[in-house]
């Protein structure tokens, strides 16, 4: 969700936030290969571990820190704020896994500049929100899809887990437009109740 509400911020508008392409899926054995429980677009994915559900997809040109003192990051290609509610159902979980998967197969990983989420944690039965960061490739916007599970930030693999596999909804008239976005948002995190995204106004103050 998105606060109506705006904040100035005055910042030199020159850190580039370069994305974070992993590669392409490796081949692995059949016994690694995670269970994946796929959702469309609005729809929550259960797992024998919790449920996950996107709750918001947003596009951003710039994701400005939470310290003031900071300069705003611009995206390479385009930010997408992926905003997620996890809900452990079995005993307190940490989701280390977070990619964007493309339909070529190729796996992004959040920005760590843009200081959002890099996982979430949820203790047994609550629900616990977080904003994902993700600098993508212009081209690649159309049929993004977010796969989150309990994984790791070191591999990118979720070998023999379950993994939700979720639709984000993204169309090829949203790759076409999003890309013209000059929209800027405060960073956000984690947070046990559900976060609505800052709009920001930026004043460049140097070359």
């Amino acid at each position: 969700m998105r606060a109506r509400r705006t904040v100035t911020v005055v910042s030199l508008l020159a850190a580039l936030t370069v994305g974070h392409l992993i590669a392409s899926r490796s081949e692995t054995s059949l016994g690694d290969q995670p269970f994946v429980t796929a959702a469309a677009e609005g729809e929550v994915a259960q797992l024998t571990y919790g449920k996950v559900e996107v709750t918001d997809v947003t596009p951003a040109r710039y994701v400005v820190p939470q310290d003031s003192t900071e300069l705003a990051r611009m995206a390479a290609g385009v930010f997408l704020l992926v905003s997620v509610k996890a809900t452990a159902s079995r005993e307190p979980t940490t989701f280390l896994g977070a990619y964007l998967v493309d339909e070529d197969g190729r796996q992004y990983r959040a920005s760590a500049k843009a200081e959002c989420a890099q996982s979430v944690t949820s203790g047994t039965g609550v629900a616990a929100y977080a904003v994902y960061c993700f600098d993508v490739p212009t081209e690649r916007l159309a049929g993004l899809r977010l796969e989150l599970g309990r994984g790791s930030l070191i591999y990118s693999t979720f070998q023999g887990d379950a993994v939700a596999d979720l639709d984000l909804g993204i169309s090829v008239a949203d790759e076409r437009s999003w890309p013209e976005t000059d929209d800027a948002y405060l960073a956000e995190s984690t947070s046990l109740d559900p976060i609505e995204l800052e709009s920001v106004t930026l004043t460049e103050t140097g070359s």
